[in-house]
């Protein structure tokens, strides 16, 4: 026959008692700490310290105390070792039954601990308890307890709890391994909870002492003493006992002033007696469907209150208290999977509850029933609960729910949706003070952390989390308690890959330490939450996507830049990004907030997203909250504007539209106060967007705002004591007039630098990141808004230029380059009029602006500083121009090859004060980079920004140089033999290399990584290439000349001569050839032109092995240095200047700037000679340590590679 659905209190106490007994013997022979040790490998000493194993540390000494506990006889130190002990076998006894530490089975150390924490509750005479811990083992492991620690316990358990009950016919000797275990857990699994339920429903047995409890008989002695303790100390608290011997028929011992086993018989047998009085396990074992409806007037049971205050004086309740914390086991034990029971409530209690606690005058909130999938409205207790909540106990609804929630798994298979009713009956008796209520309030949160962390039924886990999310928005003070009662966050995790998407509130909710979470791996379920989720159903304190939403904004903010990008990279792509701009709702300003700051996070880490989240995020929503009192949701939302501003010109206009049409005064007001109410950085964050908003709405007027902004702006650009606040400022400065790309880069450097005139390839690629094709380089927009920005900039007069040239003075690199950024766009509007102003800003300027001309700068601030001198000088200022230092005059000369404006400074100061130039040739190493031990650097370039070189080995590597400090950014090796040269090819902004290997691979920078994007095949190994257009240019090992067009098919240029050297330019090829000629071959109808013959004499053997041009001159390099301009080459084919360096030795390489000729000669081949351009005169010369095995010169500085891989570079002072 079938088990019987309920257990009653008698066999529960004879359960007890038999496993009190084995207890007792067991421990009477000190045979189970030899047991227990055993496996420790480890013996008794005086001192013992686990250092790092603090598991087996706990287990060892609270063993130890438990034993030393049993053997004293001192009341006192008996309690405090108990004590000690308890707590030390917390921590083993938390342990995964299914793992090992140090090679221990997790399982025989977690049963170890529950037994002697057994035999810590039977010392203490906790009977229920005590049992409860034992079976709590015997559910770990039924081997290891009735094999190793209470051998022959089954043959006692067995015949009397499980053959009776299941009609076990099989006899005791025929009990495999396999019986026996399968057995004791069933007496586990089935008895466990029942122990618990009547140590905490029974009145009379919640004190300190249970109904069958006693002492151990082996220290009957201590225990009398203890008694006689207490009778002579009244400040001891009274201790109830009843005494169990071994002989069970035996009249039990009592204690003076405890209820005698034959009251507590004869008041259950007056409460059966009682037709109106229903004992607990009734309840328990009322059939739901057939039971007749109870009259609401019936009483719980016979043990109510008054029955509980009687049997538990206050200090015993006050003592017991102090043991609360034991009932913490339950929230790690595994009910099992087969308890009985049904959560159905009939119709008659339901209204009942309805009845009591939804009454006029509560407070209305929201609660998730999951099964329909929406929140409900429900009611919440205000003080009125407490009256209907003693009403409604009397019904006995209280307890008939909390009982059949906690012994059924029936909870989310049906219909009934329980989760309203039990977080209503939890807030009532949250108002309730006693200990019974406390109780009950441990036993509802017990079972719904069992449920979660031990069903394998998935609506019972998403009802116990949505049970327990209510019950925590509802009671922020249970959060305490279920982390006390050891909710494990890898359980709610769990949950959550289980696809319970209700566990994203509780982890939301109870708010764990970010570094719990990182170990979790959340993230990839939370996006599953937030981008599965419905969005018809949007009410309630918080949602599954909400929560996730908050969860995800912890995770990507609270760890360090290399953990926050890994997270940021898996909410980036589209798809999810479209379902974070779903999740929150607009009216909940957490929500929208945490919304916002993912977006700026996204978009800082991604640029590319910038360009999506600018369509599909709400502005609407993300302004309110500027008007918030919430500092968090104003600060978000702060950070998402400027981020989403760092747009094409354009997109971030029509950014500033639709914020204007959300409310122009509402939202200028609400900046103004930002901008002033704010922290540092913020203020800088809101100052920055009522400037733009201010200026977008009305540039007509003089405006408050707009003034107060600006102000801001330059007042954070002079406090140098906040260097952060200072470098945000000037950075919004710089591109305050300017615009971005869609990545988020600041690209109004490149588009000031295009007004230098800066057209040439080679000189482009010496700038850092820009990509001067841009579409945002194309925005017509650009020019007017500066224009707009910089008059209201300009309202503020001088105090603008006295900011400005405080930031240029910084010795912080990157804003003195920002502040020189925004003095030149404000220097374009200057040079439209306001000739006063632009005078004043001469005086105060110029002179910082100076100092960005000379060579070590970059060429991007080079430039820049030559188009403030520009704007700056014209009118009135243009006699300040007398006043420029001759280094500076010898610095603009030098730029002339690059910008018309450093000419045309040059013509108006020879005109106003002419100048005998006097070149300084000493020249001054600023950097040296890579080892000795590379291979020959054999070809150099800058590329985007890097210096780029070659090597003998077939690698490519790129440099980033900043100032004298020379970093190694990536290294690629794609060729199979040397690379032999490196060029530029235009379309697509791609680096060219040539190899003896016989191909050309072409190469693209794709943030920081250089990137292989073809390879073209040729017939010979190649040996110096150039390119114009799509067609490109090389030079072959055996001399030839070819062309490949951009179907990737290769002819010969020249053929009748054999070519050394080649240079592209002006829409012509230059080729020196071997016979020492030089051909003009004009690309685009292959006309050839010889200019110089080849040479006669003793020369004739002597090819051209380099050809430089600068400006309009060309120099070729043999035997002797030979140049002319081009007209002239043309014309008369002779040179009009000849240097001759050393009789005898041949030139290997040549690079010309404005002053200096530098040249490699055979004679000196691990040196550059240094020659007058002017004067054809040798000035000096430059050791590189060895073998230079290539050259290039470039923004005034001339870079050598050498034979052991070392690249040096100079230049003039």
């Amino acid at each position: 026959m079938p088990p019987p659905t309920t257990i009653d209190i008698a066999a529960a106490r004879d359960l007890a008692a038999a496993i009190h007994r084995h207890m007792h013997a067991v421990l009477a022979n000190k045979s189970l700490k030899h047991k227990c040790f055993s496996k420790l490998n480890i013996q008794s000493q005086e001192f013992f310290e686990f250092s790092d194993h603090s598991v087996l540390s706990n287990l060892y000494w609270g063993v130890d105390n438990a034993e030393a506990a049993l053997d004293s006889h001192s009341y006192e130190e008996r309690e405090s070792r108990l004590d000690a002990s308890e707590k030390m076998l917390q921590i083993p006894a938390s342990l995964d039954g299914s793992g090992a530490t140090l090679g221990i089975p997790n399982a025989y150390l977690v049963c170890s601990s529950y037994l002697y924490l057994a035999a810590v509750e039977f010392t203490r005479a906790h009977q229920w308890r005590g049992a409860a811990h034992f079976l709590q083992a015997v559910s770990i492991s039924p081997r290891i307890v009735c094999r190793e620690f209470a051998p022959g316990i089954w043959r006692e358990l067995v015949p009397l709890f499980v053959g009776e009950s299941m009609g076990l016919s099989v006899p005791l000797d025929e009990f495999d391994d396999g019986m026996i275990d399968d057995a004791m857990r069933w007496i586990a699994q089935r008895y466990k909870p029942w122990l618990m339920y009547y140590q905490i429903m029974s009145a009379g047995d919640s004190c300190r002492t249970d109904a069958v409890s006693t002492p151990l008989s082996g220290v009957q002695k201590s225990c009398e003493q203890r008694n006689g303790v207490r009778a002579n100390n009244p400040n001891q608290p009274n201790t109830h006992q009843e005494s169990v011997t071994n002989d069970v028929h035996e009249e039990p011992h009592v204690v003076s002033g405890a209820p005698t086993l034959e009251r507590r018989r004869s008041m259950e047998a007056q409460a059966k007696s009682n037709p109106n009085t229903k004992c607990v396990k009734d309840i328990l074992t009322e059939s739901q469907p057939d039971t007749p409806k109870s009259s609401i007037s019936d009483n719980l049971s016979s043990v109510d209150d008054d029955t509980f205050s009687e049997s538990c004086g206050e200090d015993e309740e006050g003592e017991y208290l102090n043991h609360i914390d034991s009932l913490s086991w339950n929230a790690r034990t595994s009910i099992g999977k087969k308890r009985r029971g049904s959560l159905n409530i009939d119709e008659t209690n339901m209204e009942c509850i309805h009845r009591s606690f939804s009454t006029s005058g509560l407070r209305s909130t929201y609660q998730y029933a999951p099964h329909h999938g929406v929140w409900r409205r429900a009611k919440s207790l205000s003080s009125q609960a407490t009256q209907r909540l003693e009403e409604t106990e009397q019904n006995g609804v209280v307890e008939r729910i909390i009982s059949k929630l906690c012994f059924t798994e029936e909870l989310g298979k049906t219909e009934v949706d329980y989760t309203v009713e039990i977080n209503t009956i939890y807030q009532a008796l949250n108002t309730k003070t006693g200990l019974k209520y406390s109780l009950l309030k441990d036993m509802i949160l017990d079972h719904l952390i069992i449920s979660i962390s031990t069903s394998k039924e998935d609506m019972v886990v998403r009802t116990s989390l949505a049970i327990l999310s209510t019950i925590i928005t509802s009671n922020t003070s249970a959060v305490d308690d279920i982390k006390r009662k050891g909710l494990h966050l890898h359980d709610l995790a769990a949950a959550l890959k289980r696809r319970m998407h209700e566990a994203a509130i509780v982890i939301y909710l109870i708010n764990p330490p970010p570094a719990e979470v990182r170990t979790l791996e959340l993230l990839p379920c939370l996006v599953e939450v937030v981008c599965t989720a419905s969005t018809s159903h949007r009410v309630g304190p918080i949602t599954p996507p909400a929560a996730s939403l908050m969860i995800i904004e912890r995770m990507v903010t609270s760890f360090d830049p290399e953990t926050n990008s890994a997270y940021l990279a898996e909410i980036t792509p589209p798809g999810v990004l479209s379902a974070l701009v779903r999740a929150p709702r607009k009216d909940h300003l957490d929500e929208v907030a945490s919304l916002a700051l993912i977006l700026a996070k996204s978009m800082c880490f991604d640029g590319k997203c910038r360009r999506y989240i600018s369509q599909i995020s709400h502005t609407t929503t993300l302004v309110s909250l500027l008007s918030s009192n919430q500092e968090r949701a104003a600060s978000a939302a702060l950070e998402f504007f400027n981020e989403l501003l760092k747009t094409p010109r354009s997109s971030a206009i029509s950014l500033l539209e639709e914020m204007r049409k959300q409310g122009s005064s509402s939202n200028l007001c609400a900046l103004f106060l930002l901008a002033q109410n704010s922290t540092p950085e913020y203020r800088v964050l809101a100052a920055n967007v009522l400037l733009q908003l201010e200026v977008f709405e009305d540039t007509s007027a003089k405006s408050t705002y707009g003034e107060e902004a600006a102000e801001a702006l330059f007042e954070a650009l002079q406090r140098e004591e906040f260097p952060q606040t200072q470098a945000l400022s000037s950075f919004i400065l710089a591109n305050l007039g300017g615009t971005f790309s869609w990545t988020g880069e600041a690209y109004t450097m490149a588009w000031l630098v295009r007004k230098t005139g800066l057209n040439l390839s080679q000189h482009k690629n010496m700038i850092k990141t820009y990509d001067f094709l841009d579409q945002s380089l194309q925005d017509g927009g650009v020019d007017s808004w500066c224009s707009k920005i910089a008059q209201r900039i300009l309202q503020l007069g001088t105090r603008v230029f006295e900011a400005l040239d405080k930031g240029l003075k910084s010795k912080i690199r990157r804003v003195a380059r920002e502040s020189l950024v925004a003095t030149a766009w404000l220097g374009l509007e200057l040079m439209k009029g306001h000739d006063e102003l632009r005078h004043a800003a001469c005086e105060i300027l110029l002179h910082s602006i100076e100092q960005f001309v000379h060579p070590g700068f970059e060429l991007e601030e080079r430039l820049l500083a030559c188009l403030c001198i520009y704007n700056y000088t014209s009118g009135r200022g243009m006699k300040r121009i007398m006043s420029l230092s001759e280094g500076v005059r010898e610095s603009l000369r030098r730029l002339s090859n690059v910008t018309w404006m450093a000419e045309e400074l040059l013509k108006v100061a020879d005109y106003f004060q002419p100048n005998k130039w006097r070149i300084s040739c000493v020249h001054s190493q600023i950097l040296e980079a890579g080892t000795k031990c590379s291979a020959a650097v054999t070809a150099l370039i800058y590329y985007k920004g890097y210096l780029c070189s070659g090597y003998a080995d077939g690698s490519i590597k790129a440099w980033e140089v900043k100032g004298q400090t020379v970093t190694l950014v990536l290294e690629r090796k794609e060729h199979r033999k040397a690379v032999t040269c490196l060029g530029l090819y235009d379309p697509g902004s791609c680096l060219l290399s040539g190899s003896p290997d016989k191909t050309i691979k072409m190469w693209q920078m794709k943030q920081r990584n250089l990137e292989c994007i073809e390879v073209i095949p040729t017939k010979e190994s190649i040996r110096s290439i150039d390119s114009l257009g799509e067609l490109i240019f090389v030079t072959t090992q055996s001399h030839k000349l070819k062309v490949i067009d951009g179907s990737r098919k290769a002819r010969d240029v020249v053929k009748n001569k054999n070519v050394k050297c080649m240079r592209v330019a002006q829409g012509k090829v230059y080729a020196g050839c071997v016979d020492s000629s030089i051909l003009e071959v004009m690309i685009s109808n292959n006309r050839q032109q010889e200019i110089k013959g080849p040479s006669k004499g003793w020369m004739q053997n002597k090819p051209i092995r380099s050809l430089s041009l600068y400006k309009d001159w060309l120099y070729s390099a043999s035997s002797a240095i030979e140049g002319a301009k081009m007209k002239e080459w043309r014309r008369s084919s002779r040179p009009q200047t000849s240097v001759v360096p050393e009789k005898g030795s041949s030139i290997l390489a040549m690079e010309v700037v404005e002053d200096f000729i530098y040249l490699n000669c055979s004679t000196s081949m691990s040196s550059l000679q240094i020659w007058l351009r002017g004067t054809q005169q040798k000035v000096g010369r430059l050791s590189a340590g060895s073998k230079i095995t290539s050259i290039l010169s470039a923004n005034d500085m001339i870079l050598c590679g050498t034979e052991k891989g070392v690249i040096k570079g100079w230049i003039p002072l």
